[in-house]
């Protein structure tokens, strides 16, 4: 005869769904931990991402400022603004040109001479970047007019007897003006300072300087 103790058994599930229970219990609080950490973790990278997403906005805006003023030069009125002598180092492989060069006149001007240092060739304005060299449309006096004159046909002279370079400056390729910013090279030797020698340019040094009372 079997005797069934029916209060044991009871007893018994009650233990195994306790033990369900627990379990289930120390599972569900695991996870919670684990998905806190999780967060906490995804909270402090998205902290830090959005840290340096608005650092690097912040430098470009800070290098977009510095290109635009760069762009629109004002210490001088006239030319190239202020760039350093180590701005006039020629640049290897330049353009390589040798064409008659006239007398600009008129309007229209494709190939031709303006002034000492400024000049067109192919309707491309260019002003030579590393002088400054006497004003012939505003003159402060009659020498600078004259002194002007002789640099501009001088400056005829020099682009119209051979091949030379254009070269580009490191730093700026266009004046506030549009023209091009270059410098000559024949030989090795810079046609700017070809004109400073013979008393009818001056090296730039970032600003214009009176030609009269000189």
């Amino acid at each position: 005869m079997v005797v069934v103790d029916i209060d044991a058994a009871r007893r018994r599930k009650r233990s195994a769904f306790a033990r369900l229970v627990l379990i289930a219990s120390a599972t569900a609080f695991i996870t919670t931990i684990a998905v806190g950490a999780y967060w906490d973790h995804l909270t402090t990278f998205t902290t830090k991402a959005v840290k340096v997403a608005r650092a690097v906005v912040s430098e470009l805006a800070a290098s977009d400022s510095i290109e635009t003023a760069d762009a629109a030069p004002t210490v001088d009125s006239d030319a190239v603004g202020a760039i350093t002598q180590e701005a006039f180092v020629p640049q290897p492989r330049g353009q390589r040109v040798n064409q008659a060069f006239t007398i600009c006149k008129g309007s229209k001007r494709v190939t031709c001479v303006v002034d000492g240092d400024t000049f067109w060739l192919n309707s491309e304005k260019i002003r030579i970047a590393d002088i400054d060299t006497p004003e012939i449309g505003q003159p402060k006096c009659a020498r600078e007019l004259a002194l002007g004159e002789k640099a501009k046909m001088r400056l005829r002279v020099l682009l119209s007897a051979g091949p030379f370079e254009m070269q580009s400056l490191p730093v700026r390729n266009i004046d506030r003006y549009g023209r091009s910013l270059r410098i000559l090279v024949r030989n090795g030797q810079s046609v700017g300072d070809r004109l400073v020698s013979e008393g009818l340019a001056r090296t730039w040094s970032g600003r214009r300087e009176p030609w009269c009372n000189t």
